[in-house]
């Protein structure tokens, strides 16, 4: 599958007449034809492989991306959703750990959440990209779904405050939210925020690859295989979705201008040729003067270049929402297996 989603053929490794012939691992004992000191008979040199016309290797055959599971998993093979288990299971296991009292609770929790994927995924909805995203999703969802039964006692007592807080936030009017916990209201700021408005207006599949490189602060070489690129094609196409993050979040500002303040509106769409310099002299001496006068718009311009350092911080906080009273640097620990701590100190 290409960077841009694109299945390529990758050959299925015939030797077919004018065709590539992958490389093969030579034999122990070497064809009878050719005598002992290495060389044929005739002289010539034997060729080491078989090669295509433009002199490039034949691609090796990548594992299928999570999107390719997905699609396998709607039409009923057992086989993918068996992959995609193991996967993510350990990441939803240490997430759901979190929000339990035990480890054997934890794996209960962890067991339902795939179950309910796959439910949604055969009946036509669930993720497509964002598989990680959805499982972790799902934890809370479920886990808030037990704190109606019996099975509260198996959570912490920190998350069933948390989710009974954030049903009466959901419930009720946006002023209703300074009764709650921080971390209920951390969930609602962060959810309303430009940047998390922006995310969420990117394809999943741009929004998955930036939340494992990140949120979960994984190489690109790490993630390949849930993409079904190799490294390269995988640093590609999170280069392709944090451009894209910040033309989105660049429109969402503007967005918000256009109802608040007739002059920022008219400047609001030059910030991000300003932010990368390609401004005109005459504009851009209009927007520094506007600039200097609206901390708003100055504060926009700076966030430009570094709203993909902010998405570890407020993209877990809006999507998730728990991460207990150990904070989120130590939940994205959890998740990502100690290498998110990194990405959570951003």
């Amino acid at each position: 599958m290409s960077v841009d989603g694109r299945d390529e053929s990758s050959g299925n490794g015939d030797a077919t007449a004018g065709g590539p012939v992958p490389p093969q691992v030579p034999s122990q004992g070497g064809r009878g034809s050719v005598p002992p000191g290495g060389h044929p008979a005739d002289g010539s040199v034997p060729p080491q492989r078989a090669w295509r016309e433009d002199s490039v290797l034949p691609p090796r055959e990548l594992p299928p991306s999570d999107a390719d599971l997905i699609d396998r998993m709607r039409s009923g093979d057992d086989t993918a959703y068996e992959e995609l288990y193991r996967r993510h299971a350990q990441a939803v296991r240490r997430y759901a750990r979190t929000c339990c009292r035990d480890a054997y609770t934890a794996d209960d929790l962890t067991a339902e959440v795939f179950a309910r994927m796959l439910q949604a995924v055969r009946g036509g909805s669930g993720p497509e990209h964002a598989v990680r995203a959805y499982l972790l999703t799902s934890v809370r969802r479920v886990a808030a779904s037990w704190t109606r039964s019996a099975r509260r006692e198996q959570l912490v007592d920190d998350f069933a405050v948390f989710a009974a807080q954030a049903a009466r936030g959901a419930a009720g009017s946006d002023d209703d939210t300074l009764e709650l916990g921080a971390d209920v209201r951390a969930m609602h700021q962060a959810d309303r925020s430009l940047a998390m408005r922006a995310f969420r207006s990117l394809p999943e599949r741009w929004q998955a690859v930036l939340w494992h490189t990140e949120v979960e602060d994984e190489s690109p070489s790490e993630v390949a295989t849930l993409f079904g690129l190799d490294a390269n094609g995988t640093r590609v196409l999170a280069s392709r979705a944090r451009e894209g993050l910040k033309q989105a979040y660049l429109q969402a500002h503007v967005s918000a201008t256009l109802t608040d303040d007739e002059e920022c509106a008219r400047h609001a769409d030059q910030l991000g040729m300003y932010a990368r310099g390609r401004l005109r002299t005459r504009a851009e001496r209009g927007l520094r003067k506007h600039l200097e006068e609206c901390a708003k718009c100055r504060l926009a311009a700076t966030q430009i270049e570094e709203v993909a350092g902010g998405i570890p911080a407020v993209v877990p906080v809006a999507v998730i929402g728990w991460f207990g009273a150990a904070g989120y640097a130590k939940a994205a620990g959890l998740i990502a297996g100690g290498a998110g701590a990194g990405a959570a100190g951003a």
